[in-house]
């Protein structure tokens, strides 16, 4: 529900201090609320706010924002809290697919119940188009029914095929077969060029999933200059080589043990002045 609609729900589970509820009926509807786009909202349990304006749902996000540190942790949150956006749709460059009974989808909410999909509007055209690619080759009997969840990548151009589970270990010719009809799917890593930095991801790096934000997130998020700086859950290095062209020295901890190879990698191919340390932030 939004805030400030009249609604008939029925109690589920109760705790002390809280009672879970299932909407039932909307008697007053908010003049933010909007019909979700994606015929799977409310059975998937990818996206929580469709039934919102986008607008609308920008600002609740900062709400909960704010909410959880003063809550969690016992901090006054800043008097202006910039909201940074783009397009709401067909923004994500990484989209993690669950197979179960010949199907391909998310997880319905709250259970490991499986909600195919024909199509997902949040993620790109590029990962739609293998997301159809795997579809159709789940109907050759070729394909490993052992196989639990896959994570599609993509830089725009290619898409990096990575098993996130699997009964048993995969063979190199199904990463080769997916490759006939995804191109880049055999491959290693992917390089993703952000404002002409070339950055090499592989599997299991972590790196921003919102492609129309990553620029203007590095440069909201990097300001000034001086003699050193921290770049705390570095990742790959997106923050850490801006950092670098602004900062006499930088310190990126990462520990991950393949996002702080990729970014060893990225730092000595920019000829940046990063130290990387592979160790927890704390």
């Amino acid at each position: 529900v939004l805030p400030g609609e009249v609604v008939r729900a029925r109690a589920g589970t109760e705790r002390p201090g809280l009672i879970e509820a299932r909407l039932e009926e909307v008697a007053q509807r908010s003049p933010e609320r909007r019909e979700p786009a994606c015929p799977h909202f409310g059975r998937c349990g990818g996206c929580h706010y469709q039934h919102a304006d986008y607008a609308a749902q920008l600002t609740g996000k900062r709400d909960v924002l704010i909410e959880t540190l003063r809550r969690v942790g016992r901090i006054d949150p800043p008097g202006d809290i910039e909201i940074v956006s783009a397009e709401p749709w067909e923004y994500r460059n990484r989209t993690q697919f669950h197979l179960a009974g010949g199907g391909i989808g998310f997880h319905a909410p709250g259970s490991h119940q499986l909600c195919p999909v024909e199509r997902c509007p949040i993620s790109s055209p590029q990962i739609n188009d293998a997301l159809a690619s795997l579809r159709a080759m789940m109907r050759d009997r070729r394909f490993p029914r052992f196989l639990g969840s896959i994570e599609l990548f993509t830089n725009g151009a290619e898409v990096l095929v990575n098993a996130r589970e699997a009964a048993r270990p995969l063979a190199r010719r199904f990463f080769e077969w997916c490759a006939e009809t995804i191109p880049g799917a055999s491959a290693g890593f992917l390089d993703y060029t952000v404002s002409g930095r070339v950055f090499r991801v592989s599997h299991n790096s972590f790196f921003q999933v919102n492609r129309f934000l990553i620029e203007e997130l590095v440069r909201t998020a990097v300001d000034g200059t001086g003699e050193s700086a921290v770049d705390l859950y570095a990742g790959v290095g997106l923050f850490s080589l801006e950092l670098a062209a602004r900062y006499r020295t930088v310190t990126a901890v990462e520990s991950g043990a393949g996002a702080a190879h990729d970014l060893k990698f990225n730092a000595e191919r920019a000829a940046a002045p990063v130290t990387v340390v592979k160790d927890t932030a704390e």
